[in-house]
C-alpha cells in the first residue's frame, strides 16, 4: 500500500498543528514524524524469494529476558511458514561481536536477517552490507530507525512508550519534586526517544526537576549498584523514571536496603514479572507494555518482503497503560522474575 500524497499531507498538517497548539499537543509533532517515516512504502520486489527460507537472528544480548521471549516469538512464527532452520547469535552485549556475528550469518547464506542492536550505530554499515547483498533486515522491538541498511522494523515507539511512563508519573507525584531517570543502553534509539519524551514531558511541568539521567542497559543488577550511588548522591528523590522493569526492580532493591523506599515513587514499568510481583506487593506504579510479540511482528514482514510484497518501513507494536490495580492477570506468581507476560503456546515458552 502506498503512501499517499493526501496521507503525507494530514500527517504534515497534525504536526504543524501540535506545534502551533502548545503543550497539549506538543507530544504528537515528533511522534507524527516517525509515524509518517514508518507508513512510507518499501518496495520489496528484490529480495523475492522461494522457500525454504533461512532466517538469521543477530541478537545483541540474549542474556536480557525480554529478548529471550522476543526469540521465542520469532521461533513460533517461523513454525507456521517455509522455514528450514532459524540460526540465532548472541553479541552479549558488545557492539564489535554484533558485527561479527551478522557477517557470519550472511556467510551462511541467510535470507533475511532479524536482529536487535546493541548499538544502532556500529551496525549500520555492515546491515547496509547485508541489504546490498540481499539479505533483507527487519529490526526487532526497539525503536524506530530509518537507517539505509535497514529495510523495515517491528517497533515499539520508545517515544510514546515514555511519553506515557513520564505522564503517569508526574501525575502520581502530584506535578512537583525531584526526579531520577533510568534508561537502557547509551546512544540506541530506545534511550534518546525515551529521553526526549521524558524532557517534553518535563517542559509542561517546572515543578519537577530532573536530578539525573543513568543508563542501566536493561539489568537489573547494573541499575541497583547505579541506584546506590543515586542515593548517596541526593538526600531527596521523589519519583523514579523507568520504563523498564528489569531495572525497576534494580532501583527499588537499593532503595529499600537504603531505607528510603517509601519515599518515593515508582514509574510504571513493563511487563517482566518480577516487577508484576512488585506492583502486587506496592500498589504503584503500574504498566506501560513493551509487548514481546515484537519478534513475531518482525518475521511476519519478513516473509512478506520474501514474497515480493510492499511493506512499510515500520509496523508499530503498541504500547498500553495497565493500572496497578488491573495488573494481576499479568503476574505469574508461580514463574520466575525473568518471565514475560505472553501469548506464546506453551510449547514455545522459555525451558
Amino acid at each position: 500500500m502506498k503512501l499517499t500524497r493526501r496521507l503525507l499531507l494530514g500527517v504534515a498538517a497534525l504536526a504543524t498543528a501540535a506545534l502551533a497548539s502548545g503543550p497539549v499537543l506538543a507530544d504528537q509533532a515528533s511522534d507524527a514524524a516517525q509515524t509518517a517515516k514508518a507508513a512510507e512504502t518499501v518496495d520489496t520486489t528484490a529480495f523475492k524469494k522461494e522457500g525454504p527460507i533461512k532466517i538469521g537472528v543477530s541478537a545483541g544480548y540474549l542474556a536480557n529476558s525480554w529478548v529471550v521471549f522476543a526469540l521465542q516469538h520469532v521461533r513460533w512464527e517461523a513454525s507456521k511458514h517455509d522455514v528450514s532452520d532459524v540460526v540465532v547469535t548472541d553479541a552479549a552485549f558488545n557492539p564489535a561481536k554484533q558485527v561479527s556475528d551478522i557477517e557470519d550469518l550472511l556467510r551462511q547464506d541467510i535470507d533475511l536477517l532479524i536482529y536487535w542492536p546493541v548499538d544502532d550505530a556500529s551496525v549500520a554499515d555492515v546491515l547496509k552490507r547485508a541489504v546490498d547483498a540481499g539479505v533483507p533486515t527487519v529490526q526487532a522491538g526497539g525503536g524506530f530507525t530509518d537507517a539505509p541498511g535497514v529495510v523495515s522494523n517491528a517497533y515499539i515507539s520508545q517515544w510514546q512508550l515514555g511519553e506515557m511512563v513520564a505522564r503517569q508519573l508526574i501525575t502520581d507525584i502530584g506535578g512537583k519534586g525531584k526526579i531520577v531517570a533510568m534508561l537502557p543502553i547509551a546512544g540506541t534509539t530506545a534511550a534518546v526517544d525515551q529521553l526526549d519524551a521524558l524532557q517534553t514531558v518535563l517542559k509542561d511541568h517546572p515543578d519537577v526537576e530532573l536530578l539525573s539521567v543513568e543508563y542501566g542497559d536493561w539489568n537489573r543488577a547494573k541499575a541497583k549498584q547505579i541506584t546506590e550511588n543515586l542515593l548517596q548522591r541526593f538526600p531527596e528523590i521523589n519519583g523514579v523514571f523507568s520504563p523498564a522493569g528489569q531495572m525497576s526492580i534494580g532501583m527499588a532493591e537499593a532503595f529499600d536496603e537504603a531505607g528510603r523506599l517509601g519515599d518515593t515513587v515508582f514509574s510504571p514499568g513493563d511487563e517482566y514479572n518480577g516487577w508484576l510481583k512488585w506492583i502486587a506487593s506496592h500498589n504503584q506504579g503500574g504498566v506501560v507494555t513493551f509487548p514481546t510479540r515484537a519478534g513475531q511482528v518482525a518475521v511476519q514482514i519478513g516473509m512478506d518482503i520474501l514474497a515480493g510484497k510492499p511493506v512499510n518501513r515500520g509496523v508499530a507494536v503498541p504500547s498500553e497503560y495497565i493500572a496497578p490495580a488491573d495488573t494481576g492477570a499479568l503476574t505469574a506468581a508461580d514463574k520466575p522474575d525473568d518471565w514475560w507476560a505472553s501469548d506464546l503456546p506453551a510449547e514455545f515458552l522459555p525451558q
